[in-house]
């Protein structure tokens, strides 16, 4: 059953009339086997209900009324007329009705008709079909004419408290009979006045809930009827027919023109004023757009859908809250119907884009980008240019997103004068730098040809800010980005040309950015971003390799590239060191390079022999030229190597007390940095009183002295430790106690275990010295007699 109606025809019949072949009250025909599907809804839901009391009072049959009905079931959807005929077909009893039931599966079939609309149509029969087979139906051109929109609201407007009797009726019909909701009752005697109330009502509901609502008009009793919608006469209404019933009903009194109070609903406030005061069939079709649009079933979006409703039928411009639901419908509705409604609908923004919100005209554009406003494209797209460069200019929001291009012929050259003069007003009304990257954004997002000599002016605050704030600027993708660049660099090397201070905030602020690119930088901007980098240390050893290693066959580069690396900070001794390796011949550093490695060599209190040595080395690489003072503390560190020297060949006590007296002459801070060497070459060598002067001008040896002889003493048989530790511990410069006792505890070991000619020898160099350090040592060395006496027992091999 499918783009038709299939009937169906119930009523009382003879033998042989009817499709069980028996007497009495069955279907008497169908259309198709396919409708007997149909029959038990038929015959449960819609058939004629004459009145008993009336049967037994034999009425007229021309009183009783005729009966309208529908029901949606299980997929079927059926619609029924009836009328009573009297007495039985094969007897006198009272009873016999005809109904007269189209049938169908597909919702189609109704076209665009309420089921109410069918009333009175002109293919109801009231008589049996001629055989067991009865005619199909199809709707005509006439069929609910008689019941139009038209009619329906010249029907309402008629009726006594029209308006608030439809509101009340569309705001019940739209839930009626569903879960926890009431059924609707009216109570008349005119069927036609019911029918017409039915029609207006669901003409304002949607047309799928006008299908499935059913109805029966009319029963005789309310509670027989299962159906949402019953009509009774009033003498069957009983108490459900009361307004005020708590029986589960809204009535509807249609003689004494009353309803039961009902909240009316938004939807129906809206659709109720409009039927009733613009062209009703331009409000139902509008409602239709609305349902099918697919918005109304999104939350919270019936108001939009019924918007676009009314701008696709009525047009009527949308509330600017709904624009942009409807304008993104515009692009993802039910294709059918946004081939068969959406220009107009987009014509009507298009009208006046500017009155729209930007989120809107960003849809919007996207739906002109569709082909959907002819000839109108260009004019949203302006809007939407103009809205975002005022967004730009008073609070600096832009997107960087890309737009599509319009469809070929809407845009045209004098559109991109028209923008670019806006652009090019804005860019030179002295707006903040902020602003000013914005309206760049806004050039490059809508492909604006900004010229540069037309803002090149207005540019230089920007370039100045993006100077002072590199990381507030981003400038990828900002219209004449090449020349803003170009101009940020001349102002980068300019400030880097002031001075050391200057150049290293230069580079503080934009070495990470600039170093990928340091090939392309003039020198002063390259040395602020080499000398910044190396300073921040985040990839000194790196940056610091790669540079001097790519330049190790450059002279000239070489000496640039580590002049910049280091002008900002030190070298470490690594570094230095890394120069020495790879420093191409000829190259020559600043003294810049070095000023640390020299302050170090030449001031420091406590010099490094590491720096020392490194320093002597690059001097004599040609890297560093020395300054005087660097010259001489290197002359002055050369003068003590020689004499130490010399002394580690132990030359004769004439020539040790020459060595020691220079060596008395020679910088503290240069005798502490060679400590170790200087007490191992003291601790070898006997010129007294010399040992006296380079101690008293050396204090600091003393300690680092005693310790040298103390091992000397315990681990070595030489005689100089025993005299220069005798000495020591004799004389009146004695150091202290404690180092007194080592002393003298080393020495009773050495004494213990020497040859008797290393005692001799030690005596020898006492008597040069005087006969009472020869006596003072002999007494000394006696008292170890006893000791020396057993240890020859115990070691009776040892050299004597």
């Amino acid at each position: 059953m499918s783009g038709r109606f299939e009937t169906l025809v119930y009523t009382d019949c003879r033998p042989g009339q009817g499709l069980n072949g028996n007497a009495g009250l069955q279907f008497q025909a169908r259309s198709a086997d396919s409708a007997a599907a149909a029959e038990t809804l038929v015959r449960d839901h819609l058939l004629y209900e004459p009145p008993s009391r009336w049967m037994a009072d034999r009425r007229p049959v021309e009183q009783y009324p005729p009966s309208f009905a529908h029901i949606s079931s299980d997929g079927i959807l059926a619609t029924a007329s009836g009328l009573y005929l009297g007495r039985e077909a094969n007897g006198t009893r009272e009873g016999n009705q005809l109904t007269h039931a189209v049938v169908t599966t597909d919702p189609a079939s109704y076209a665009d008709l309420r089921p109410a609309q069918l009333f009175q149509a002109g293919f109801w029969s009231g008589v049996p079909a001629p055989t067991t087979r009865s005619d199909p139906v199809r709707l005509g051109d006439a069929v609910g004419t008689d019941h139009s929109p038209t009619h329906a609201q010249a029907f309402v407007l008629g009726q006594p408290h029209g308006r608030e009797t439809l509101l009340a009726l569309v705001s019940a019909l739209a839930d009626a009979g569903r879960p926890g909701r009431s059924r609707v009752l009216f109570v008349g005697d005119d069927i036609a006045t019911v029918v017409g109330w039915l029609v207006a009502g669901t003409l304002l509901l949607p047309r799928e809930r006008a299908l499935e609502l059913g109805f029966k008009i009319f029963s005789t009793d309310p509670a027989r009827s299962a159906l949402p919608v019953v009509a009774v006469l009033p003498e069957f209404a009983g108490p459900a027919g009361r307004i005020d019933n708590p029986l589960g009903y809204a009535v509807f009194d249609l003689l004494r023109h009353q309803h039961t109070p009902i909240e009316p609903t938004p939807s129906a406030s809206r659709w109720v004023d409009l039927f009733l005061t613009e062209d009703p069939r331009d409000v139902v079709d509008a409602l239709g757009v609305a349902t099918a649009s697919g918005l109304a079933g999104d939350d919270g979006r019936e108001e939009a859908a019924a918007a676009l409703g009314l701008a696709a039928i009525l047009h009527r411009r949308p509330d600017p809250r709904h624009a942009e639901a409807i304008v993104g419908w515009l692009r993802t509705g039910p294709e059918g119907m946004r081939h068969a409604y959406g220009p107009d609908v987009a014509d009507l923004f298009a009208e006046t884009p500017e009155r729209w919100p930007q989120r809107v005209l960003v849809l919007l554009d996207e739906v002109g980008c569709d082909g959907l406003v002819p000839g109108r494209a260009a004019d949203v797209r302006l809007a939407l240019i103009i809205s975002e460069l005022e967004d730009a200019r008073v609070r600096g929001a832009v997107t960087d997103r890309r737009l599509p291009p319009l469809p070929a012929g809407e845009w045209h050259p004098d559109h991109s004068d028209h923008v670019r003069q806006l652009l090019t007003e804005a860019l030179t009304s002295g707006v903040p730098p902020q602003r000013f990257e914005a309206l760049l954004r806004v050039a490059t997002r809508f492909e604006v040809d900004v010229r540069w000599p037309d803002i090149a002016g207005a540019a230089e605050s920007f370039v100045r800010y993006w100077a002072d704030h590199p990381r507030d600027v981003r400038p990828a993708g900002l219209a004449c980005h090449d020349r803003l660049e170009e101009r940020l660099l001349s102002v980068l090397e300019d400030r880097a040309r002031l001075g050391s201070k200057d150049q290293a905030e230069v580079g503080d602020g934009w070495w990470q950015s600039l170093l990928p690119r340091l090939e392309t930088l003039n020198s002063p901007l390259a040395e602020a971003v080499l000398g910044a980098a190396v300073r921040h240390r985040d990839e000194r050893d790196s940056v610091v390799e790669r540079h001097l290693t790519a330049h190790r066959h450059d002279p000239g580069g070489f000496s640039w590239v580590a002049g910049a690396l280091w002008s900002q900070s030190a070298p470490t001794t690594a570094e230095l060191e890394l120069l020495l390796d790879v420093a191409p011949k000829g190259a020559r550093l600043t003294r810049q390079v070095f000023w640390k490695v020299t302050d170090e060599v030449t001031r420091a209190a406590v010099a490094d022999l590491r720096l020392f040595d490194l320093c002597r080395r690059l001097v004599a690489s040609g890297l560093m030229t020395p300054s005087t003072r660097v010259a001489a503390t290197l002359a002055e560190d050369e003068e003590l190597t020689d004499i130490l020297t010399e002394l580690r060949h132990r030359p004769d006590g004439g020539r040790s007390s020459v060595l020691l007296r220079r060596l008395r002459d020679c910088p503290a801070r240069l005798v502490q940095m060679r400590q170790a060497e200087v007490v191992t070459a003291l601790s070898r060598v006997v010129a007294l009183l010399s040992l006296d002067g380079v101690l008293d001008q050396h204090p600091a040896l003393l300690d680092p002295l005693v310790d040298r002889l103390v091992d000397a003493l315990t681990t070595e048989d030489g005689e100089a430790p025993a005299v220069l530790a005798y000495y020591l511990t004799a004389g009146s410069g004695a150091p202290p106690a404690p180092q007194v006792k080592r002393l003298e505890q080393a020495l009773g070991r050495w004494l213990t275990r020497v040859p008797d000619a290393q005692l001799e020898r030690a005596a020898q160099h006492f008597a040069r010295h005087s006969s009472d350090w020869r006596k003072g040592w002999q007494r000394f060395a006696d008292t170890y007699s006893g000791r020396r006496r057993r240890y020859r027992i115990a070691h009776p091999f040892r050299d004597r």
